[in-house]
């Protein structure tokens, strides 16, 4: 870039940032955002990372100059941060950006606030058009802080706004940067940042510091409205017949055998239990027939989903016994004998919707009963939480867990034993040899038949992360048969292994969620509605198919969590059902096309001989 440009743009910043300094002080004092939303613009890019930008002028209101980024095509994530004078968006849920796309192809956009990876979201902008990112906030503090006490035990709540956890969230009231960034583009891309501003999802309450009843006899949010809110026990019923129906028009796949592997994929050596193979440079399960598998799975498939309701009954219009609304809402729907019923109906609906696999955590009856392959998971933990690999009052617990389930051992429909999950106890090198060398011997002496899951890693932004987490894969690499880690993101386009390390990997949790169906928090990953959810989890899906080193991915969870939270606060909306066991039609329908292509498009480009 010349001298003579190089003064040019930077009088334009100059200018555009004096032209935006009396909109920013009406953001920071802003108090009630309604819809359509009132306007904010982001100053120009100061910090513009590894991306070019250049500067155009534009018609858009009170924008004199729209940023137009230019993406170089690239294997990490070219990008281009605005920086700003904070923003107060205490009493917003969060940002909207407007893009639009010049190019010829579809564009996947990624934005992130303060640079935090937890406060993201992305947008698929057409070629040609424009499209709004729109980026939820999870915030450090509540405004006003007596509303924590008004609705406690909730992650989400009734005014929009949603926490996480202390590393997963920012301050709100100092929103201060914007980073707009791509993954793994072939050419050149280009986008155009139109306007910016906040929104809300629902108006406060007159008195947010005072709690009033908003659930339903069904478990479902009073103050919000949606295609297929149950209104009555007749229509409960009712929707049952009628999903009766789609799933005897939608059976299996066709290419699925009945362990859900590729019946019409190579014949490789039937052992009756599962194993790995790599096989014409990618991992695959060989299912017990010799059939090539690739676990498409879903996690905690159970049927009771109690929420406080005994220190929270002003919340509540009519309490579920127990606070279980859905196994009440089963009953409702399927009469007494509910039960049985609904495990038939959950076979039937694996089946229709191409998954394959039952992920941990779920109904004992239902792993026992030989209709669908299944994971199991033990935990070495002691009575006090802890993991202690070096003692040996911990190894023979670990012995005495793995015992009292020996019998999988012998069960062709288990794929694999996880131990633990998500663990936090040690980042020495030497404390997870320890630990994955003892769970190895115990595995291979008490479940020979089966394969050694990992511990489910939850290293969310792997490979991005720091030298200790990536010796941790390397260990697991040496000593189990799958490595398993939990990969909450939107997509696995560039995910890879630690240069050396050619192993299988299964995801053990992901999911989407969004806030138009009543649920007052979108989950660990938010999107805008349930169109956008669909395209989601079919983007993440594929990406894991091309990926040579993923062997399957599992969605967390079955059914939706309480609107007002499980014991721990969680109130996602991450189910492929709702409370009221009513399917998410989109994402079901996504499911379905992409169990027809499943095997096809994991080995596309491999040959193979029958």
């Amino acid at each position: 870039m010349n001298r003579l440009r190089m003064v040019h743009i930077a009088a334009l910043i100059f200018l555009s940032i004096i032209f935006l300094l009396p909109v920013l002080g009406q953001v920071r004092s802003v108090a009630d955002i309604d819809v359509p939303p009132h306007a904010v613009q982001l100053p120009l890019a100061l910090d513009l990372g590894h991306a070019e930008t250049s500067l155009v002028a534009t018609s858009i209101e009170h924008l004199p100059y729209a940023p137009l980024i230019h993406f170089p095509p690239q294997d990490v994530h070219p990008s281009a941060q605005f920086r700003f004078p904070a923003l107060d968006l205490s009493q917003a849920t969060g940002i909207d950006v407007r893009l639009t796309n010049p190019g010829a192809r579809p564009l996947r956009i990624y934005g992130m606030l303060n640079a935090n990876p937890w406060v993201t979201d992305y947008v698929l902008v057409p070629a040609g058009a424009s499209a709004s990112l729109r980026i939820y906030l999870q915030r450090r503090s509540l405004q006003p802080d007596c509303i924590r006490t008004a609705y406690p035990k909730m992650n989400g709540l009734p005014d929009g706004q949603m926490t996480l956890w202390p590393e997963a969230e920012v301050d709100a009231a100092a929103i201060h940067s914007l980073t707009l960034y791509t993954i793994g583009l072939s050419q050149p891309a280009t986008i155009r940042v139109d306007e910016a501003h906040v929104f809300h999802t629902e108006p406060s309450a007159d008195t947010p510091c005072t709690a009033h009843a908003f659930v339903d006899p069904y478990g479902q949010n009073m103050r919000a409205d949606w295609p297929g809110k149950v209104l009555s026990d007749g229509q409960l019923r009712r929707t049952a017949a009628a999903e009766e129906n789609d799933l005897r028009r939608h059976p299996a796949p066709a290419s699925f055998d009945r362990f859900g592997g590729w019946r019409t994929g190579p014949q490789l050596a039937a052992t009756g239990h599962f194993r790995v193979v790599r096989q014409q440079g990618r991992w695959w399960f060989v299912d017990p027939d010799g059939h090539l598998f690739w676990s498409n799975g879903i996690t905690t498939v159970l049927y009771h989903a109690p929420t406080d309701v005994d220190s929270r009954a002003q919340l509540f219009r009519d309490p579920a016994p127990g606070g279980d609304f859905l196994a009440r809402n089963l009953a409702r729907k399927y009469g007494d004998d509910w039960s049985s019923t609904v495990r038939g109906r959950t076979f039937a609906r694996l089946r229709s919707w191409g998954l394959n696999t039952i992920g941990p955590w779920s109904d004992d009856a239902l792993t026992a009963s030989h209709h669908a392959v299944y994971t199991y998971i033990v935990s070495s933990r002691n009575d006090a939480g802890k993991i202690d690999p070096y003692s040996d009052q911990w190894y023979q617990r670990l012995r005495r867990q793995l015992a009292e389930h020996v019998a999988l051992n012998n069960d062709p429909w288990c794929l694999g034993i996880f131990v633990d999950n998500e663990i936090h106890d040690s980042m020495d090198a030497k404390w997870w040899t320890t630990y994955y060398q003892k769970v190895h011997t115990l595995m291979r002496e008490l479940m020979p038949n089966k394969l050694y899951l990992g511990s489910r890693l939850d290293f969310a932004d792997f490979p991005s992360v720091d030298d200790a987490r990536i010796n941790v894969v390397r260990i697991a690499a040496q000593y189990t048969d799958v490595i398993s880690m939990n990969q909450y993101r939107f997509t696995l386009e560039d995910f890879t292994l630690p240069a050396g390390v050619d192993r299988p990997v299964l995801v053990g949790e992901f999911h989407f969620g969004a806030l138009d169906r009543g649920l007052l928090h979108t989950g660990l990953r938010s999107v805008r509605d349930q169109q956008q959810r669909a395209e989601a989890y079919t983007h993440y899906v594929e990406s894991a198919l091309r990926n040579p080193n993923l062997v399957g991915v599992h969605w967390f969870q079955m059914y939706d969590e309480p609107v007002t939270g499980r014991g721990d606060g969680e109130n996602y909306q991450i189910g492929f059902l709702d409370i009221c066991d009513q399917p998410y039609v989109e994402t079901i329908a996504a499911s379905r096309r992409l169990a027809r292509h499943l095997y096809v498009t994991r080995a596309r480009h491999l040959p193979f001989t029958r």
